[in-house]
């Protein structure tokens, strides 16, 4: 992009820092710095693709670039219009060794890829995100795509691998889940941190059973173990099978309890369980990922002049708009005026401009509860937009997010 006069070397590497920093892909960290475009950015891809499936040449891409940044038109309509001609080899999509392979049907990717093309995500990213293909099966094919566009693998030989990692992963899956049930039963994290032994939790299970009790009860009722050790184990073992944290985090969370004074106050909480580390995405940055934020052109100048200070005061509208669901109601029904104010000044002014920042308010919440990643939450805000009515309370329908 920086060969093609995209972007600069500086927005380059500001992009690059944040989505390092983000886990974002580099387009979406170049979309949050106004570097570019969703439109220029699925230009730049269709580019890469071509170039990666060695269909066009470096210096025919650089060429149809230059005329997309000048006619604002689609990167093929330029190539069309140069008269270059793409190549007739076969290429190595992401989709097509999906299909190929059974690990996604036709429908389904026609679906995916319209949600990659409205969030700017790539099709990896939107599938595994929505759990239609586990990450380390989309790893596979990405490594397996780039054999078959070095000429190292056949396309058959690709298929047939992914075909095989995709029914390993399934069964590793299902032997990992139970493995993890297994992990984190009470008798065992407790056992396992030294908190007790196993001696006596086989005891404390034949008295749980015998006495219809559970074996936290008949722990403490035994005086084996105190309620807030019971109690942080429970927290631990919630916290781990729930993917909020490692097994090994909470394993030596439960091992420092051994270390505390008596004297120290118990809670029967874990009040120093290290919290997730996330870098906060402001509420302004989410807008222009969603691609609903007014273009700069169609800003007077004096809103482009007030942007930062715009920004700012975005950033703090997104606790009110999600509180009003109400989609059916005029914006003046359900926005507060003040907020309305400072969207009008943003350049919102249509009562459609309006939903969308709501529907994105409420996909924001999702990301500042660590309900959702931040490309869960664009793609959460594509759903509802495609929907056009009020989908009522998120279901659950994203997998557990993995810390």
């Amino acid at each position: 992009m920086v060969q093609w006069q995209l972007v600069s070397e500086k927005d380059r590497n500001a992009a690059l820092t944040d989505a390092h920093k983000l886990s974002l892909p580099l387009g979406l960290a170049l979309r949050m710095h106004d570097a570019v475009d969703l439109e220029l950015l699925h230009n730049a891809v269709t580019a890469q693709a071509l170039l990666r499936d060695s269909v066009i040449l470096p210096q025919h891409a650089r060429e149809a670039m230059a005329v997309v940044i000048r006619k604002r038109i689609q990167f093929n309509l330029a190539l069309d219009l140069l008269g270059i001609e793409v190549g007739s080899k076969k290429r190595c999509r992401l989709g097509e060794l999906l299909i190929e392979s059974e690990t996604l049907n036709r429908d389904l990717l026609k679906s995916r890829l319209a949600c990659a093309k409205a969030t700017g995500l790539p099709l990896g990213r939107v599938v595994s995100n929505l759990a239609d293909v586990p990450t380390d099966v989309i790893d596979v094919a990405l490594k397996l795509q780039a054999h078959v566009r070095a000429g190292t693998m056949s396309r058959e030989e690709a298929i047939n691998q992914l075909y095989s990692a995709r029914r390993n992963n399934a069964v590793i899956s299902n032997v990992s889940q139970s493995l993890m049930e297994q992990r984190t039963q009470l008798g065992q994290l407790l056992s396992m941190a030294g908190l007790i032994s196993e001696k006596d939790v086989e005891y404390a299970l034949i008295m749980s059973s015998a006495e219809g009790k559970f074996l936290g009860e008949a722990l403490t009722s035994l005086n084996l173990i105190k309620p807030y050790e019971v109690h942080a184990a429970l927290e631990v073992q919630h916290m781990i099978r729930t993917n909020k944290i490692s097994f090994n985090q909470g394993l030596n969370q439960l091992k420092k309890l051994l270390s505390k004074s008596e004297d120290d106050e118990r809670t029967g909480t874990l009040t120093q369980m290290p919290a997730m580390q996330k870098s906060t995405v402001p509420f302004s940055s989410f807008l222009k990922l969603t691609n609903c934020v007014p273009k700069a052109a169609d800003r007077t100048p004096k809103q482009a002049e007030q942007t930062p200070e715009i920004d700012s005061q975005l950033d703090e509208t997104w606790q009110e708009l999600r509180t009003n669901f109400h989609f059916a109601a005029p914006s003046a029904e359900r926005i507060h005026p003040d907020v309305k104010e400072i969207l009008q000044r943003s350049g919102f002014l249509t009562d459609k401009q309006m939903t969308s920042v709501q529907r994105a308010a409420m996909a924001y919440k999702f990301f500042r509860d660590d309900r959702l990643t931040i490309e869960q939450a664009l793609i959460q805000y594509h759903r509802m937009q495609e929907e056009e009515v009020n989908p009522g309370p998120w279901t659950g329908t994203f997998p557990q997010l993995n810390v």
